[in-house]
């Protein structure tokens, strides 16, 4: 049986032991959030009538989430669509103005015969002046009758919930017949895209910047399914207690085939672990 003296293999165990560490590349733990999540009330203060979505109901901008009682506000805006809508006091003080045209016009050519007066004649002048003054007040309280028409719609329109952001209705709080002040309705979760969040070491500080790439991997996902996504935003102050800082990436989900919640983890190739 053969030996080996360790005299022998000592110049390659030192070549060994002298190979510097393979380098791993980072992997930060993630969390996969709604990009936004909003909480929808009420403008005014009122008496729920409706509330027309459920848990996970789907809602775009702009649809109606919830109505208020609001019959007293549905009956002003009619009567000042009423008021806006009449002419009949333009018609009549136009009617007047026509007269005291006439008027003028006869009491003129008298005048240059000699036949009128001084007097009269600045009695009809005076007169077709009123007339026409009535006539522009007429027409003022008509574009006023039709601009609170527009302010009553408005009002109207308040005691209609809208979604102001697309995504789907997280949480219903209320009911139809509860009242509500400023209490939210329902919450609605935009998952389309989602925001990553993720805290790196203070080290790394400079290193992460907005543009950086990095490897996204759900949890539960094979490693085969993970997405390529670049850095959105990289907080500008360290937490002294954890000594690390956020950074927030941007992740397309236009089917929402990704619930948000879900944990993840995130690779840097280009940067190597502390």
């Amino acid at each position: 049986m053969r030996t080996v003296s360790i005299f022998r293999c000592l110049p390659l165990c030192l070549a060994l032991t002298a190979l510097p560490a393979l380098s791993e590349p980072l992997n930060l733990n993630c969390r996969i959030e709604p990009f936004v999540e909003v909480d929808i009330s009420s403008a005014v203060e009122g008496v729920l009538s409706d509330v027309l979505v459920e848990k996970n109901s789907q809602v775009n901008a702009g649809d109606v989430i919830a109505r208020l009682e609001s019959g007293l506000e549905a009956a002003t805006v009619q009567l000042r669509k009423l008021q806006a809508e009449l002419t009949s006091d333009i018609t009549a003080q136009q009617l007047a103005l026509e007269f005291a045209e006439r008027s003028l016009d006869r009491v003129t050519d008298l005048q240059k015969k000699n036949a009128a007066s001084a007097a009269e004649l600045d009695k009809v002048t005076t007169e077709y002046a009123l007339a026409r003054q009535r006539l522009e007040q007429a027409k003022d309280r008509q574009r006023q009758a039709q601009l609170e028409h527009e302010r009553a719609e408005q009002n109207l329109a308040r005691y209609t919930i809208t979604s102001s952001t697309a995504g789907v209705v997280v949480e219903r709080f209320k009911e139809p017949g509860e009242h509500i002040d400023s209490e939210p309705v329902v919450r609605v979760a935009q998952l389309d895209p989602l925001r990553v969040k993720a805290y790196a070491p203070a080290s790394l500080y400079g290193k992460i910047v907005p543009g950086t790439r990095a490897a996204l991997t759900p949890e539960l996902a094979q490693r085969s399914q993970s997405v390529a996504l670049e850095v959105d935003r990289v907080d500008r102050t360290i937490d002294g207690p954890s000594n690390t800082f956020g950074i927030e990436l941007i992740f397309p989900n236009p089917e929402q085939s990704v619930p948000s919640g879900l944990r993840c983890t995130l690779k840097f190739s280009g940067i190597e672990a502390p």
